[in-house]
């Protein structure tokens, strides 16, 4: 399945005209000059970015997504609109150069920030939701290798990935699309914004994960045949 899924994003390099526009709010979900920001996407990104249970309806036809930054001298203006450069496993500073691959740590935490699931993250808008957030977007920059002073992983985060199952060797590994989660590139180069986004897998993807579980079907059944036969 991530192979799969790191094949789907090297195939997402032709967006036309998508645009996402930026939002922050210090008030409800926002931390300074962190995540979480407000992606509201037009109706082209529609069955590429995976909007899921962590997004909602708009408007007919647009959509928006809660993402954090992965490039800590990236700026924006909030409530500017951007088009979108590219999808893939790097972020990209300034939308040229020096590829930092999304890894694994982050890849985890996003995803399950995405489903609603991240243990210990306030959801409810407000000073706990932007504390949460807070703690999120550093860790995701530590993962990253974009150090801020007094950048570490601490309380959910920590835990989270220590239960995570990934070992703690392989949390700054590239991820290549695990989990589902790749880097959206928005704006220019020079003026360029790098955020975090569910993707879509393409339907052979899906297929190709279902094939490799027919062996366990296989198994199961026959299994099962033994003990009726038994």
């Amino acid at each position: 399945m991530v192979l799969g899924l790191t094949a789907a994003m090297a195939t997402l390099n032709l967006y036309a005209s998508m645009s996402v526009t930026l939002y922050q709010d210090t008030d409800n979900y926002s931390a300074g000059n962190g995540g979480e920001f407000r992606a509201v996407g037009d109706a082209g990104l529609d069955g590429v970015v995976n909007w899921g249970a962590y997004s909602a309806a708009t408007s007919v036809g647009q959509q928006y997504f809660q993402t954090f930054c992965t490039e800590t001298s990236e700026y924006f203006s909030p409530g500017n609109t951007y088009p979108v450069t590219s999808i893939g496993n790097n972020a990209l500073y300034n939308g040229t150069a020096n590829p930092v691959p999304i890894t694994l740590g982050v890849a985890y935490l996003y995803s399950q920030f995405a489903a609603g699931t991240l243990s210990g993250y306030d959801y409810t808008y407000g000073g706990g939701r932007v504390a949460s957030a807070g703690t999120l977007q550093q860790a995701i920059w530590y993962l990253l290798g974009e150090y801020q002073e007094g950048a570490q992983l601490t309380g959910f985060a920590l835990t989270d990935l220590q239960n995570s199952g990934i070992a703690q060797a392989n949390w700054t590994d590239a991820a290549n699309g695990a989990y589902g989660v790749a880097d959206m590139v928005l704006g220019t180069p020079g003026a360029a914004q790098d955020q975090l986004v569910m993707v879509v897998p393409e339907p052979t993807t899906m297929i190709a994960g279902a094939l490799l579980l027919l062996p366990f079907g296989a198994s199961t059944l026959r299994i099962l045949r033994k003990n009726r036969t038994a």
